[in-house]
């Protein structure tokens, strides 16, 4: 009559080391997973539009995708029924709305070189430097490198308590008039610059623009930029955070990049999202392309949390 109880004792003894072995063994598991990944180029960014944006990786159940997140090389995740994300390509910028039920599997090959949005994180943070700002100086974010815009955001680092006068100069005709304003702080449209030319920037052409302290005799900082040859006269930066990222990731997927229209872009990305791994590429790319080190120091300390996360 003794043996039943001690047979019933032994069984759930038995069933409970089961149950520890198999969450040991998926702990385990996952966590060779998430090393392997780390070691996987990005083949794109998920990205939510909406309250109801669901996705499942193979190896978990599904769930609500709050904040963007990367889908790296050879990733299986799938797309509910009833829910919908966008998928912004990592190498090209290229964004499509992905409709569930489907499913996203996309193979990229490690690029020769390092590139901040396809690379594994710990490359990237591994080969990038920060920026040297020299003193005084007030970096110019917007317009830089190239802009889709005619009548773009004038923007710079300012500091506080500081009026600036603003001047847009014509690269390849030093008879044109100067575009400008004084005791003016970012940003300022274009369009509001005293000139007696037509308001808007000419297509597939060379600007320069200065901005400097008003008591200043020295220019705080100068930028070459080009408007693009598909630029456009109205001032067409999007709002909801999913086109933003999308915007963001097409000018800098590929040179040249569209380096100001990026940073006007995730100056206006919720907190969450900048600190996502898609954000933080961005911004580490961002902060290095225009020289600004703060930012740089920001999306690293933002990197760190990323990688100290189970």
């Amino acid at each position: 009559m003794s043996s039943t109880p001690i047979s019933a004792r032994r069984l759930f003894i038995w069933l409970g080391l089961a149950v520890v072995l198999v969450a040991a063994g998926a702990v385990t598991g996952r966590a060779f997973w998430r090393r392997a990944m780390n070691r996987t180029p990005v083949a794109a960014y998920l990205v939510p539009i909406d309250n109801v944006s669901r996705i499942k990786p193979s190896w978990w159940h599904s769930f609500a995708l709050k904040t963007p997140r990367v889908l790296r090389s050879g990733e299986r995740v799938s797309v509910p029924a009833g829910a919908s994300i966008q998928l912004v390509h990592a190498d090209t910028g290229v964004a499509e709305l992905v409709t569930g039920p489907a499913k996203c599997l996309l193979q990229i090959k490690l690029p020769v070189e390092t590139n901040a949005l396809v690379s594994p994180l710990t490359e990237v943070l591994a080969t990038s430097t920060s920026p040297q700002l020299q003193p005084g100086s007030s970096p110019i974010t917007s317009p830089v490198s190239v802009t889709r815009y005619l009548n773009p955001l004038v923007t710079w680092v300012a500091r506080e308590g500081v009026s600036y006068d603003v001047a847009v100069a014509d690269a390849a005709d030093p008879f044109v008039p100067l575009r400008k304003a004084s005791g003016v702080r970012p940003p300022i449209a274009l369009a509001d610059l005293d000139t007696p030319q037509r308001r808007q920037l000419g297509v597939d052409r060379n600007y320069v623009v200065a901005v400097r302290e008003i008591d200043s005799t020295t220019p705080a900082a100068g930028a070459r930029f080009l408007t693009a040859a598909n630029a456009e006269l109205e001032n067409k930066i999007p709002s909801a955070p999913a086109e933003l990222i999308a915007e963001a990731t097409a000018a800098l997927a590929k040179k040249p990049y569209r380096t100001g229209d990026a940073w006007l872009a995730l100056s206006r990305l919720p907190p969450g999202w900048l600190q996502s791994e898609p954000g933080v590429r961005l911004r580490l790319l961002v902060a290095t392309e225009l020289g600004l080190p703060d930012e740089f120091v920001r999306a690293r300390a933002d990197a760190a949390l990323l990688r100290s996360r189970p």
